[in-house]
């Protein structure tokens, strides 16, 4: 599985979301609400359900909203956060229809106040799971 292939999938996915910006890793400036694709915790080869599938466990997606200490930033990570609607990231996400991998699922979501390019954000990070074809 091409992990730079599913990733921009996910990016692809996210975008169906308005006013949510998805920059590419890396960017020394973003724009909130934003949404920026970490390295997932590992990829596990030819294991998942014994048919020769790899897994990336635990590829995060952190969902950044400007004013963290703020009642709006509370409301807003939380429709992000949502099972369901307009802006959640777990419905956007798994409504996809992949060609880079077989299966795309938000497992859970945690959330802190985090600094990113010098600026603090309430921030929601979303664990994917995915599974797709070995190479």
């Amino acid at each position: 599985m091409d992990l730079e292939a599913v990733v921009a999938e996910v990016r692809t996915a996210l975008g169906t979301i308005d006013d949510l910006t998805t920059p590419e890793w890396g960017v020394q400036r973003i724009h909130s609400p934003a949404a920026v694709i970490a390295l997932p915790e590992r990829i596990a080869y030819d294991q998942a359900y014994g048919r020769g599938s790899d897994l990336i466990e635990g590829l995060p997606v952190l969902v950044l909203v400007a004013r963290p200490t703020s009642p709006e930033a509370r409301r807003e990570i939380a429709e992000y956060a949502a099972g369901s609607g307009p802006r959640s990231v777990k419905a956007a996400v798994e409504a996809h229809q992949y060609t880079a991998a077989d299966e795309v699922t938000v497992v859970s979501a945690e959330f802190d106040v985090v600094t990113y390019a010098g600026n603090d954000y309430l921030a929601a990070q979303f664990n994917l799971e995915i599974v797709g074809r070995g190479a």
